[in-house]
């Protein structure tokens, strides 16, 4: 029967209204609550749920689908029908089905990824946009990126809608595009397309804020496998003019991309000629605490070379008192880490080292770390069951930075002990670096 909340065709025959039916049960279980589902008008729902881009001339009464195995081969079918609206209430009904994962595992080897590929260029939009949600959520298995990426083609038309289609759509495929990146070898693949750097590239300079951060993301994860294309396409110069932008969430991704860019000897040197190190000392006094471990993390890589460490000797006193300060902040065992880890490159050079001897030796001694008990393994603090759930240790929290790789199909789950074991040897390392002398002396 047709589920207006799910939007789904889900009776095999029905040869009457299923509102009735609804009615009739609601009728014989005497329930006395009010159901905004099956009371006239239709679909009382909240203006959040409803889509942005809707479904037109869609007969409810016309609907042959159904659950089971049965019905998901019928489906798969009907998605080459030649009746317009029976194609579209299988697209829709789909797009709930690979929401489970059972149904969403018989689907791929249904080779349903092949068919939805297909309909990717049609031209009326709501099948473009229902088409890239569902394989977004079949790129979240490992069988749904092998089959997707078998077929290179679809690269090239995720990017022909992200550059030429209207916003929707271009959300909905960059979704596409960031989660098949999520994967090391599915990054490989996509790089082979030819000029999917620049084409990204582009389209963050001026586009949607949600859809920019997107592209950030799957940037990242492009240039942690190749970073000479990006050099080549001025992703450096790019990354940079980004962090002034006014939303933190896009300076944290520009960052992160900027860190994967300053691995190469070229990003580094780049780094240098732009005294990337004087210009993210700003930011370790933001008032977010995302963008102040961003700007930690590039500053690990941008103090590394022997020429920034002798610019950093010129502003020694403010970047020193800064870094010492994110370094007593127990509540985020990653800040401290990072922040550490930037005084230890810095000591390579005996003035700093000096420096920090003779005014930061007390407060350096007296930094906290917390216990196993005291750490939830993110980087924010919250009330327990808030934003992490019951939960808590083995969840994927979205836009909290967590310590742990709790996502993809070979998820490493780190043991919180072991991790503030390693900050305490970080520190300890620190103290050794601040107070170590050359032969010389």
């Amino acid at each position: 029967m047709f589920s207006p909340y799910k939007n789904s065709y889900l009776q095999l025959v029905c040869s009457m209204n299923p509102r009735v039916i609804n009615k009739a049960v609601d009728q014989a279980m005497q329930r006395k609550h009010f159901d905004p589902h099956t009371e006239r008008p239709p679909a009382q729902r909240l203006e959040s749920f409803q889509p942005s881009l809707y479904a037109p001339h869609v007969d409810i009464t016309r609907a042959r689908l159904g659950f089971g195995r049965v019905g998901l081969r019928i489906i798969n079918r009907d998605l080459h029908s030649p009746d317009y609206l029976v194609q579209l209430q299988a697209l829709h009904t789909i797009l709930d089905q690979v929401q489970i994962s059972e149904n969403a595992m018989f689907l791929i080897n249904l080779h349903v990824v092949y068919r939805l590929i297909d309909l990717m260029m049609s031209r009326d939009p709501v099948i473009k946009e229902k088409v890239c949600l569902a394989l977004t959520y079949l790129a979240n298995y490992y069988q749904g990126r092998k089959r997707i990426l078998s077929r290179p083609k679809i690269i090239e038309n995720l990017i022909w809608l992200i550059m030429r289609e209207r916003r929707e759509i271009r959300y909905a495929a960059a979704y596409t595009l960031r989660t098949l990146t999520r994967d090391r070898c599915s990054s490989e693949v996509i790089l082979a397309q030819d000029k999917i750097i620049e084409n990204l590239l582009k389209m963050v300079k001026n586009d949607h804020t949600g859809i920019v951060l997107l592209h950030l993301k799957t940037l990242e994860s492009l240039f942690e496998w190749d970073q000479v294309k990006p050099l080549k396409a001025n992703a450096f110069q790019i990354m940079l003019a980004l962090f002034t932008n006014s939303d933190p969430r896009i300076v944290c991704a520009a960052m992160d991309c900027m860190t994967q860019l300053c691995k190469h000897d070229v990003g580094k040197k780049l780094a240098d000629e732009y005294d990337l190190t004087r210009v993210l000392t700003p930011y370790l006094l933001n008032k977010s605490i995302e963008v102040r471990i961003s700007a930690v993390g590039l500053m690990q890589y941008t103090t590394l070379t022997t020429r920034s460490k002798w610019r950093a000797k010129e502003f020694c006193d403010e970047l020193t008192r800064n870094l010492v300060h994110l370094c007593h902040c127990p509540n985020s065992p990653l800040l401290q880490l990072r922040s550490m880890q930037v005084l230890i490159n810095l000591c390579d050079c005996p003035d700093i080292r000096r420096h920090m001897k003779r005014h930061r030796d007390v407060k350096v001694n007296k930094i906290r770390i917390r216990s196993h008990e005291e750490w939830d393994g993110t980087s924010e603090t919250s009330s327990y069951g808030l934003a992490t759930g019951h939960n808590y240790r083995t969840m994927c929290i979205e836009r909290v930075e967590t310590i742990k790789n709790d996502f993809g199909d070979n998820a490493q789950i780190l043991n919180v002990h072991s991790y503030l074991s390693t900050v305490q040897d970080v520190k300890r390392s620190l103290i050794y670096a601040i107070n170590w002398k050359s032969y010389k002396n």
